[in-house]
């Protein structure tokens, strides 16, 4: 299933809004003003609140942790080696899953043992962040979706994002 995450322009907080390919807002993430742990809520079209993304403190390398609704949790790290690269691992019931590719140009893949579990793209002449994601394991589709939005707070950190916010 393909997907579109597109950052809200005119939002205090990091709000995003996700389509999916026919142009049906599937998903909504959304920021608390007030939040003194910066965080974000994820919820499907009807309002149910699948994730909660938060920030981890106290952590080397920048981490957010995906409490999910069925009571699992995700912990989103950056690595530090190769410290060339900008490389996630993501921690969750299932085992670890593998980020890789050009970050920087957010352009990369998510893996668990050589299985592709979802490719994101950015869009590059667009006003806001914009992000084509295919997910291939729609088993994991919010903690996906979330993953993106984590990257995407983690790589602008210093912008105007609220995972800078110490």
């Amino acid at each position: 299933m393909k997907y579109k995450i597109k950052q809200k322009i005119f939002s205090l907080t990091d709000s995003f809004s996700i389509e999916d390919e026919h142009g049906n807002t599937a998903y909504s993430a959304k920021g608390k003003l007030f939040s003194i742990s910066s965080s974000q809520t994820l919820a499907d079209a009807s309002g149910r609140e699948l994730v909660k993304i938060k920030r981890k403190y106290l952590t080397l390398l920048p981490a957010c942790r995906l409490l999910c609704a069925d009571g699992s949790e995700w912990l989103i790290r950056k690595r530090f080696w190769p410290f060339w690269t900008s490389r996630f691992t993501i921690t969750g019931p299932a085992g670890e899953l593998e980020i890789s590719g050009n970050l920087w140009q957010h352009e990369y893949e998510i893996r668990q043992h050589n299985r592709l579990l979802a490719a994101v793209s950015k869009a590059w002449f667009s006003w806001s962040d914009t992000y084509g994601v295919d997910i291939y394991a729609p088993e994991w589709t919010a903690q996906l979706l979330a993953a993106v939005i984590v990257i995407d707070r983690i790589q602008h950190s210093g912008k105007n994002s609220v995972v800078d916010d110490d």
